[in-house]
């Protein structure tokens, strides 16, 4: 039986009142890694398992389709439309989620580095029932979505509903506050020590931005780390400063005791220089990272996104900043089995130009 843990209703009750769909296995495990720590130069390391976050599918997109699907069901849409790179874990998660509450999901997708885990993607996309679309760039995919959304509108007579690249909005981020007061209550319950640092990915910066504010509004002092891995964009900690204020204030608004503080760029740390030659691409460091990870602890990370993150980790463990700190690396990406979905997506009935991807179907880790 699914458990789920929601403790963001239960301290802030009028929350409730956010439109929300059950979709994951809460709370995810927090697993020790001495092993691990021991290679990072760490006093202590813990894992949250959050590759568990869904029996379907895993990843940090789970906590986010909660409720963004939720908003997609209580607006009446049947469609709903996406972004995301051509093997967008996003796209995936949001193809299986969405076909299992009876959505249609079309994916505006752009092409990115191939790796085998694209293919994959795709095929499993495909045979979630994903309407799969491929543009030149970010801008041809809004214009196309635009077109689309007319089309969908004239022929179901319903609006569908929009979700941006990444799955992040302040109230699919409020998934993410729910996941720092989950950790808070681990915490709490003697499953770890108030970790010192926390790492995590930064991307369309969803999962860091809500952990943070998650953590403050528990009283929990863990210093949050993220590690960018689309760009080394200066200008990325003032977006997220700006999403945690629009969810701040999102959950002040649905119940006035949410708490509400003033935020700067230190509240946060920003671990740059790991992305490498580009998104998707992987890195030495990060490939080095990924063979660790599973020799030591049976983690199975991946070269876009959390190969990268605990590169950084292992970095600052280098050159000795953990010897007196306990760490916690958050796990965003998805280890569940989706092998049958792969198998399901025939690749020769994908739009043309993203056949070529599926040629490369292989291990899901690349």
């Amino acid at each position: 039986m699914t458990t789920v843990s929601i403790p963001l209703f239960d301290r802030y009750p009028r929350t409730r009142a956010l439109p929300r769909v059950a979709l994951g296995c809460f709370p995810t495990p927090v697993v020790r890694a001495d092993a691990l720590a021991q290679e990072a130069g760490a006093r202590a390391l813990w894992v949250k398992r959050d590759d568990l976050s869904g029996e379907r599918y895993g990843g940090n997109k789970v906590r986010k389709l909660e409720f963004l699907l939720g908003e997609a069901l209580r607006s009446g849409a049947t469609d709903v439309i996406t972004f995301g790179a051509a093997g967008s874990n996003h796209a995936l998660a949001t193809a299986i989620y969405g076909s299992a509450q009876s959505l249609k999901v079309h994916s505006m997708l752009i092409p990115q580095h191939d790796a085998p885990y694209v293919g994959r993607n795709l095929r499993a996309s495909f045979a979630a029932g994903a309407d799969l679309h491929l543009l030149a760039d970010m801008d041809a995919a809004l214009r196309g979505a635009v077109a689309l959304r007319q089309d969908l509108r004239a022929s179901t007579g319903r609006d569908p509903f929009v979700i941006p690249f990444g799955g992040t909005t302040p109230a699919s981020t409020a998934g993410f506050v729910n996941a720092g007061l989950e950790l808070a209550g681990q915490i709490e319950a003697g499953e770890l020590p108030e970790p010192d640092l926390l790492f995590v990915t930064l991307g369309s910066m969803g999962t860091a931005a809500g952990l943070t504010l998650g953590l403050r509004s528990a009283g929990v002092r863990t210093r949050v780390v993220v590690v960018p891995v689309i760009s080394d964009d200066d200008g990325a900690p003032d977006r997220m400063l700006e999403l945690v204020r629009q969810t701040q204030s999102l959950l002040f608004a649905a119940d006035p005791t949410f708490p509400i503080f003033d935020w700067t760029d230190a509240d946060f740390d920003v671990a740059s220089g790991f992305v490498g030659e580009g998104y998707a691409i992987p890195t030495r460091q990060g490939s080095n990272a990924i063979a660790l990870a599973e020799a030591t602890a049976g983690l199975h990370l991946d070269g876009t996104y959390t190969g990268k993150t605990l590169a950084a980790l292992l970095a600052r463990g280098a050159e000795g900043a953990l010897a007196d700190r306990a760490v916690l690396f958050w796990n965003t990406i998805n280890s569940r089995d989706i092998s049958a979905l792969v198998e399901a997506g025939d690749p020769s009935l994908l739009p043309e130009g993203l056949r070529g991807y599926a040629a490369t179907e292989g291990s899901p880790r690349c």
